[in-house]
């Protein structure tokens, strides 16, 4: 028995030990990697950019991305409708940034919003860029982010993507937790295995948009990234890592269910487009839990001087697990103090095994005060206002003529 429960052990440590040994190594070796010079030669670009929600924030946010050293690119930033409060933002650098293009895409009818708004951006986007790029809004970016991300392309890849990290303005522990989990995720795409497109930052050349039949795919789906990751998948196209676009995320102060609710979105995204990775990381991630819960207890259980040999295993991962936390701690430098790390690390698997158990129960997801019933592939079955009844104002695909986009 005790051999099977040491087994049990290793298998929950080893992919947590390679993450933070060989993942570390190699994400350290990639961030002293120096951009490409920015002088020619370089694809035109065209960078689509989905605004929703709050405009605070949104001026630097854009700024960062209008003022990147990358000769002949156009940033598009995409809102749902001209009266959202971010327009008269984006409106003010209008007059400042003249490769700046805003484009009113109107309500999405059979897909997720975002998607929608992507769309749009692909449809107005310049003819001449060679690549295009996706970018989420509530990032800020080097200045050398778009060479960093467009560099694997020059180098003969089809598809690159970057990340981000989180930078909690007020570190609570729900923050704090969610930093971690972004943290993690990070270290995953330094093995080509695990690599997968992230919305927030992706480039990809042109010719793909229509051999990969982006326009119909997103077209009916919730969510652009998981999608077009489980289409790459299907086509045995691989995504290499630009570990130099890496954006910086602010996070404001909030609440645990907000945490939550943030990783049942990406969990949900998994469980419908790519069931088998979301499987597999929801056990792997519980298993981990049960473990680590069921170690503390037995050794706060256990009487001083009994120890047999069921402790000194329980004993044994509980030390394994948190020297590992330590190194993640180092490694990714989240804005606590690292005595807070055996805190920490433990509330960070909490929140994934909460949100996986979360996403395992429900087929809707909320984002930005919209509802989407959503079936097996990703796709849309119905949309609603989050603050109405599922059956008070459907917007459904078929039938409905969609709008335009307006430049």
């Amino acid at each position: 028995m005790e051999w099977l429960l040491a087994g049990v052990m290793i298998l929950s440590l080893a992919p947590l030990a390679a993450l933070t040994l060989v993942g570390g190594r190699r994400l350290a070796r990639s961030a002293s990697q120096e951009p490409p010079p920015p002088g020619p030669p370089w694809p035109r670009l065209s960078l689509i950019v989905p605004v929703a929600g709050r405009p605070e924030g949104l001026a630097a946010e854009l700024t960062s991305l209008l003022t990147q050293d990358y000769p002949g690119y156009e940033v598009l930033v995409i809102t749902a409708s001209s009266g959202e409060p971010a327009v008269p933002v984006i409106r003010e650098l209008l007059g400042r940034f003249p490769h700046l293009r805003h484009v009113v895409s109107g309500p999405a009818r059979g897909c997720g919003q975002k998607n929608h708004n992507l769309l749009a951006g692909l449809r107005l986007a310049d003819q001449r860029s060679q690549v295009i790029a996706f970018c989420d809004r509530g990032r800020l970016a080097p200045a050398a982010f778009l060479r960093h991300l467009v560099a694997p392309l020059r180098e003969g890849a089809q598809v690159a993507s970057g990340y981000h990290r989180l930078h909690p303005e007020k570190p609570g522990l729900a923050a704090l937790a969610r930093a971690a989990v972004v943290g993690v995720l990070c270290l995953t795409r330094e093995f080509p295995a695990l690599m997968q497109p992230w919305g927030g930052a992706t480039a990809l050349r042109r010719d793909l948009v229509t051999s990969l039949g982006l326009p119909g795919l997103w077209a009916r789906t919730v969510v652009d990234d998981v999608s077009l990751a489980a289409r790459l998948k299907q086509r045995r196209m691989p995504v290499v890592s630009a570990p130099g676009a890496l954006l910086r995320t602010p996070v404001a102060a909030e609440t645990w269910g907000q945490a939550v609710a943030w990783l049942t979105r990406q969990w949900l995204y998994l469980k419908y487009c790519l069931p088998g990775t979301w499987l597999a990381g929801g056990l792997l991630v519980h298993l981990t839990l049960a473990l680590t819960a069921a170690s503390g207890l037995h050794l706060l259980a256990t009487p001083f001087g009994g120890a047999g040999p069921e402790t000194l295993l329980a004993a044994g991962y509980l030390g394994a697990m948190s020297l590992l936390w330590l190194r993640l701690h180092r490694l990714l430098q989240p804005p606590a103090r690292e005595g807070l790390a055996l805190l920490l690390w433990p509330a960070a698997l909490v929140l994934a095994a909460w949100a996986h158990l979360a996403s395992g129960f429900t087929h809707v997801l909320h984002w930005q005060g919209l509802a989407y019933r959503v079936g097996l592939g990703g796709e849309v079955r119905r949309i609603w206002r989050a603050d109405s009844a599922p059956g008070g104002a459907p917007r459904r695909g078929a039938g409905l003529r969609r709008k335009q986009p307006e430049a």
